[in-house]
């Protein structure tokens, strides 16, 4: 989503939202909770969870805040909580977090007032008191001085401004908090607020208080010197979780089955699609690149969409225009594993609404698709389905304000109607209309939409001939 860009003006506090990511935190989540709602005037709170089964989301939504289910991952689970809100200024905070009154008073005076690069991290303190406890506290605010490094713990402020202009929290499975720094404080600065975040030290516990100190100063040691950290991942102990996510997979060897060789509901995929003709397709790309080009980089996106999306275990239907290209889009797709249908008439909302009407007769689960994003491809459609089993809707929100996926367990049709297709407002506008008809709604990664010249990843510039 592009929201709002964050205000800098003095005294502007209305626009605070807060994203907690969870796994399994009943036991911790509401102490948190309560703190944020002591603060003036209350800021919006988005719970982004992994899957708990411990009744965190129930608590959560209990407490007034939202709830969105992400892919498990710290990071994943903070970018979709951050496109879930609209409020110009964001705040991370760990679930098992504390925030006192000295820090919630620091933290709406900063507000007041933002420094110019608009991005500030707490203090550090721990839950415990005793010498181990000050040792590691001592160790904290010695390596914040010497290097200016802050960890996740210590909760993360950012306009959505300078959110967006890092990219979110990189996809990274550990490790995503220093990264995250590192990028700001070499983007335009990182302020800090002497206030403390209060963190606890259960893993600390859980692992021994000095053994857990060192492997995580081992760990942070490592990554700064270029360990990747899919490497340094396994070293780190994961957050405990009872049992496995209820969540059932779709296996990759049998269509239409589930790993237990049940069938699964009917799922439908349409993609949604033009015949590649220069100067009718991509006309924002072409500017950059001419009309031949943008036609050219049009139909191997278009391909890559259509080639990642065969085999799955659903039904895939490219909906085209104009209604005379059918020859054309099989010529181009291929027809193995593909129905093809024309477009309906009208702006794009009345033509996607009318698609998914005719889906719906014929399924139980229909996902809309574009050809503008080519990583989409049967894992991520799968992992949308997936999420339907949990929520009515899944929109995979696009960096530039729309969506580049809508799947759907029922058709609602004021998600299609008078939206302001083609701006920055249809992400919010389309999540606002979901809320109003009572629908619950998931959301995967944020991608790129393929509009501007910028968009392209390198591996296709090259196709663009």
């Amino acid at each position: 989503m592009r929201a709002p860009s964050a205000s800098t003006a003095s005294g502007d506090r209305g626009g605070l939202g807060v994203v907690i990511p969870t796994l399994n935190e009943a036991g911790s989540l509401p102490g948190l909770l309560g703190d944020l709602e002591r603060i003036e005037p209350p800021p919006r709170v988005v719970v982004a969870d992994g899957g708990s089964d411990d009744g965190t989301p129930e608590i959560a939504r209990e407490a007034g805040a939202e709830v969105v289910r992400a892919p498990r991952g710290r990071a994943a689970q903070m970018n979709v909580g951050a496109v879930a809100l609209s409020t110009p200024w964001l705040l991370f905070l760990h679930a098992d977090s504390r925030l006192p009154q000295q820090t919630r008073a620091a933290l709406q005076a900063w507000l007041y007032s933002p420094p110019q690069h608009e991005a500030a991290h707490f203090a550090f303190r721990l839950d415990e008191r005793g010498p181990w406890w000050t040792f590691i506290e001592t160790g904290q605010r010695l390596r914040e001085a010497l290097t200016g490094m802050a960890y996740g713990d210590q909760g993360l402020l950012v306009s959505r401004r300078r959110w967006e202009a890092v990219g979110g929290f990189p996809p990274l499975p550990i490790m995503e908090d220093v990264e995250m720094v590192l990028r700001l404080k070499r983007s335009g600065g990182l302020d800090r607020i002497g206030a403390p975040v209060v963190t606890s030290g259960r893993r600390y516990r859980r692992s021994g208080v000095l053994r857990g100190w060192l492997r995580n100063t081992a760990l942070i040691g490592l990554y700064r010197l270029g360990v990747p950290p899919r490497r340094l991942a396994p070293l780190y102990p994961p957050h405990h979780v009872p049992r496995e996510s209820t969540v059932p997979s779709m296996t990759r060897d049998a269509p239409g089955k589930s790993p237990a060789g049940s069938s699964l509901p009917s799922a439908l995929v349409l993609v949604f699609a033009k015949a590649p003709r220069p100067g009718q397709v991509k006309t924002r790309l072409a500017a950059d690149m001419g009309d031949e080009a943008a036609a050219s980089l049009y139909r191997t996106m278009g391909r890559q969409v259509a080639d990642g999306l065969r085999g799955g275990p659903y039904r895939t239907r490219i909906c085209f225009a104009p209604p005379d290209a059918r020859d054309e889009m099989v010529d181009w797709l291929g027809d193995h594993g593909l129905e093809f249908q024309p477009q309906a008439d009208g702006d794009l909302g009345r033509r996607m609404e009318v698609a998914a009407a005719t889906a719906f007769r014929e399924a139980e689960k229909v996902c809309l698709v574009g050809t503008d994003t080519p990583a989409v491809d049967r894992a991520v459609v799968e992992d949308a389905f997936r999420q339907l089993d949990q929520a009515d809707v899944v929109v995979g929100p696009a960096r530039d304000g729309g969506y580049y996926l809508l799947a759907m367990n029922r058709l609602e049709p004021t998600l299609f109607r008078d939206v302001p297709w083609s701006t920055a407002q249809v992400l919010e506008t389309t999540l606002a209309r979901a809320r109003s008809a009572g629908l619950t709604v998931q959301t995967l990664p944020m991608r790129v939409d393929v509009d501007r010249i910028t968009d392209v990843p390198p591996s296709l510039l090259g196709t663009a001939s």
